[in-house]
């Protein structure tokens, strides 16, 4: 293969997203006419890549953002596939919101360009919650998320606003036109046929407990967002799904929504010049009940490294370079990282533990003289380095050495095996360090697996882990954030509640997770690592080469000891 190493890691840095109220008078702001532009927003856990189409008002914003979602039966269809849905799209515009039309992954017989997974449950939610994801983050968005949805789209409107995490993956306001709502729904409509070989086609079978599972009647909550529920008469879809879905809000005490049964047996998008006005009017007044959230820093940036020299072609789905920003401190609290390097030959490895130039990217409370440590799996030491100052310049490769002579530097080989790198502070000092470890030889083995422990905090007080894909191809991986388990293997003060977010190397958000059952469940499990904590939190996805970002934080209150791994899931 005629590739190259990728030449650096870094840990991404956000800025200040500026957040403002919107005046929502239509008569102050039109739809655009010229064509509208289509964006990248995510990539999928499969190595898809996500666009959305944008409809901007020609107001001064941030807006709350409406997406639209499709239909096509779930296998079918897209962001400009429906007249009806464009025009949708430039109502929302004219009446002051910014709308982006998402295209997500399709059940066979269909695909998007990219697409490796079947497209089935829940590969299409997922892709929903990485748009409403990337939407709470665009700059472009006040931080108020809706969406109108027709039909499969109807469905992953009622999805998205019953489940989720309020203010994050789950909607805020939602308009559903002829949405499904129970798979399992078997009484006696003419139209039932149809909708069973969809929706057994979109969740891979016919058994009544997995299409409940997929079901927005059997998964929405009390804390359910405001829906309006719109089908005609003689509905393509099945009358019955509307009636299931009201009965289900009413069984939990749900009061915010309304429904609307039109005459005559139009579907979805086709119906929206007649209900247009309600509908916006209905986003509106919920918009203008939901708080505004503050403004938030997201994760500053750290130091790079200089780029490595170029030098030969490398396999495919490896991960070259990998590092660990954390707060480190004495005792229990200092840097613990481990890897496993796989594979016949010794591989050569840089390993640098950095601090004090991390204050030239505005990183505060720097740790101020860092020493490393290697271990080998019988704990013997094999490796240590307290300041580079002290190595002779031919120690270290080109481009590689420290920019402060006070950080530690250490080039070694080191056979198959595992292994633990130690980053702690001179006379027990704290601060904020960083671990990076860089594959210096990927064709004579692999580095498999990385783990880093250290302390985490509350707020921005965080734990951000960088890696590398190399090669041509995408490399299916899993990323864990582990907390309540440790107890189990005696480190006090264990994270009780940790979250993950996964970054691209635009500083996207492309994933996130709290509760790892709560998404993804049996890819994680089929993983072969899945966490044995319910708290604990992971991600499976399959990434395109390049740089990602995963971010570990505390999902609760009280702050703690937390692990981050990263795993290359390939076998090739």
């Amino acid at each position: 293969m005629n590739n190259n190493i990728l030449s650096r890691l870094s840990i991404f840095g956000f800025g200040l997203i500026s957040l403002a109220t919107l005046n929502l008078s239509a008569s102050q702001a039109l739809a655009r006419t010229d064509p509208e532009p289509t964006e990248y927003f995510a990539t999928a856990n499969d190595g898809t890549q996500l666009h959305w189409v944008v409809y901007t008002p020609t107001t001064s914003g941030p807006w709350p953002v409406v997406l639209l979602i499709h239909g096509g039966n779930f296998k079918g269809g897209g962001p400009t596939s429906s007249p009806q849905s464009i025009d949708c799209g430039r109502d929302l515009a004219a009446a002051g919101f910014i709308a982006f039309s998402i295209e997500y992954r399709l059940a066979p017989d269909g695909a998007l360009a990219g697409q490796v997974s079947d497209g089935r449950f829940p590969d299409q939610s997922d892709d929903v919650r990485l748009a409403i994801l990337a939407a709470r983050q665009d700059a472009r968005c006040n931080g108020q998320v809706g969406v109108v949805g027709g039909s499969a789209g109807g469905y992953f409107t009622a999805l998205s606003a019953g489940t989720g995490t309020i203010g994050e993956d789950r909607i805020d306001v939602g308009v559903s036109l002829s949405g499904a709502y129970d798979f399992s729904d078997t009484t006696s409509d003419p139209n039932l046929a149809g909708f069973q070989d969809t929706v057994n086609n979109y969740v891979g079978t016919s058994d009544v407990d997995a299409l409940k599972a997929a079901s927005p009647v059997y998964l929405v909550d009390h804390a359910t967002a405001p829906l309006f529920l719109i089908n005609t008469e003689n509905d393509t879809m099945p009358f019955s799904q509307l009636a299931d879905m009201t009965a289900r809000l009413d069984a939990l005490g749900v009061t915010n929504y309304q429904a609307l049964t039109l005459p005559g047996s139009q579907h979805s998008f086709s119906y929206w010049g007649l209900v247009k006005d309600q509908a916006i009017q209905f986003l509106a007044d919920r918009f203008a009940g939901v708080p505004v959230p503050e403004p938030t820093a997201k994760p500053a940036a750290t130091a790079s490294p200089t780029p490595p020299p170029a030098v030969a072609p490398t396999p495919s789905k490896m991960l070259l370079n990998v590092s660990t920003r954390v707060h480190v401190q004495d005792g229990n609290g200092v840097m613990i990282g481990g890897f496993i390097i796989s594979g016949a030959k010794p591989k050569k490895v840089i390993l640098r533990g950095i601090g004090p130039s991390l204050a030239a990217a505005e990183v505060g409370d720097v740790l101020t003289d860092p020493v490393l440590e290697v271990y080998d799996a019988a704990g013997t030491l094999v490796a240590q380095n307290d300041n580079c100052s002290s190595l002779t310049a031919d120690r270290f490769e080109p481009g590689f050495k420290p920019q402060d002579g006070h950080e530690s530097y250490i080039s070694t080989l080191l056979p198959e095996g595992s292994y633990t790198a130690v980053l702690r502070g001179v006379n027990g000092t704290a601060g904020v360090g960083l671990f990076e470890l860089y594959d210096l030889d990927p064709a004579s083995a692999r580095i498999i697996n990385i783990s880093t422990r250290g302390e985490v905090g509350l707020g921005s007080d965080v734990m951000i882990g960088g890696f590398i894909i190399g090669g041509e191809e995408p490399a299916k991986v899993i990323v864990r954030a582990i907390g309540p388990s440790l107890a189990a293997n005696n480190v006090p003060d264990a994270l009780a509640d940790p979250m993950l977010s996964l970054y691209n190397a635009d500083g996207s958000l492309i994933f996130s997770n709290d509760n790892w059952r709560r998404a993804q469940e049996q890819q994680i499990v089929d993983s072969g690592v899945p966490p044995t904590d319910d708290r604990e939190a992971a991600i499976v996805a399959t990434l395109r080469p390049g740089g990602y970002t995963a971010m570990l934080s505390d999902a609760g209150d009280t702050g703690g000891v937390a692990l981050v791994e990263i795993y290359n899931l390939e076998t090739e």
